[in-house]
């Protein structure tokens, strides 16, 4: 069987729920051949690029211009003519990748893979699965062609469901992440690595790459805490700089980029991060307090809802940090309860899950035209 796996760089998140799934895969049945691509390099090049650049410019600059990209633009309902009639006339060389590799199956971690996907399904006749990366269903993930939707969790059924597709095609299989997170949640192993003691409360700030602003006012209110505070800022040296002078009771420690990550995670009793789709699943099956910042408008603040109504995570800002986790350290239970209710959201193994289901299927009869040998 021969899997092709279709994500795009917009955010760390599709790649890496791409890359569990090939991952998985492999475990499951080291015979499948598994082709992992980015799909912007195999349709028309100015998509990709445009697309990059506003993601990658409303994220340091204009949150506006993301929420008016997210819903502004959007598309009100599944299977959407001008959606689909975007992505025809800018496939470029998207057969090409198809001629190269023939696949049974094709698994897209975004939307646009599956648009494209679906134009050639019935000339090359493989199956089509989606992965959906975030605790909420946008409609450009329903798409008629699409045989089987992978879904964050249960609740999200009728949000998806809602918008065109049919009920057997959904699985609530959860957001795959990679099988060493699956594996590695060691407490104790992190807490020695960090240097951190059993009686301190432990907690870590946590922003994007694009570190600074907000996230610096934050820090701010956190310092004046007796807890060890960990603050990861990326690759800004200049917020990092900053951080570093800030003078308080914390036992602070400022990271750039942290090897294993994860290690931090489970350490940590707090985790104030912004509410990426990998992120906060990661953090669901090692079971933080969880406080979201600077989420992305229109995508992000979806999934601190999802979180929030579950009763598994709180909202902040550089006006309510302060107060916020006064609240927690002085009301230890309710750190707990937070903790247990997020690990009751988690699901484990779900790259292995959605590998499975797609082993299950048989790869259809070709004609010559379609899927020569």
């Amino acid at each position: 069987m021969k899997v092709l796996i279709l994500a795009v760089p917009i955010g760390a998140g599709h790649l890496k729920a791409g890359g569990a799934i090939k991952q998985a895969l492999e475990i499951a049945d080291p015979k499948t051949r598994v082709r992992f691509e980015d799909c912007f390099r195999w349709v028309f090049p100015l998509y990709g690029y445009c697309y990059r650049h506003i993601f990658e410019f409303g994220q340091k600059y204009s949150h506006r211009l993301l929420k008016f990209f997210y819903e502004g633009v959007g598309v009100k309902r599944g299977d959407d003519r001008l959606l689909k009639l975007f992505h025809r006339k800018s496939a470029y060389r998207f057969r090409k990748l198809l001629l190269e590799f023939r696949p049974d199956y094709i698994m897209a971690v975004h939307f646009s893979p599956a648009y494209y996907s679906g134009f050639y399904k019935p000339e090359f006749g493989y199956r089509l699965g989606v992965v959906v990366t975030d605790y909420f269903v946008h409609p450009h993930w329903v798409n008629g062609a699409v045989d089987h939707y992978f879904i964050p969790h249960e609740s999200l059924t009728s949000q998806i469901t809602g918008y065109g597709a049919a009920p057997e095609k959904v699985f609530p299989f959860g957001i795959p992440i990679d099988t060493k997170v699956e594996s590695q949640i060691d407490r104790a192993a992190g807490r020695k690595r960090f240097q951190i003691a059993e009686t301190r409360t432990a907690v870590v700030v946590m922003g994007s790459r694009v570190f600074g602003g907000e996230w610096v006012a934050i820090v701010e209110q956190l310092v004046g805490f007796d807890v060890d505070l960990f603050v990861l800022c990326g690759d800004n040296k200049e917020a990092m700089d900053k951080i570093h002078n800030l003078r308080g009771k914390a036992r602070l420690t400022t990271l750039g980029m942290v090897d294993r990550v994860q290690e931090l995670i489970t350490a940590t009793d707090i985790l104030i991060t912004k509410a990426g789709g990998i992120t906060t699943t990661e953090a669901s099956r090692i079971g933080p307090c969880l406080l979201f910042a600077n989420s992305i408008p229109g995508l992000e603040d979806k999934n601190e809802d999802f979180f929030i109504t579950h009763g598994a995570a709180r909202r902040i800002d550089k006006t309510s940090a302060r107060a916020t986790v006064a609240d927690l350290l002085l009301h230890p239970e309710e750190i707990k309860r937070m903790r247990l209710n997020l690990l009751r959201i988690g699901k484990r193994d779900s790259a292995l899950y959605i590998a499975r289901k797609i082993l299950e299927i048989q790869p259809q009869s070709r004609g010559a035209e379609g899927h020569g040998r």
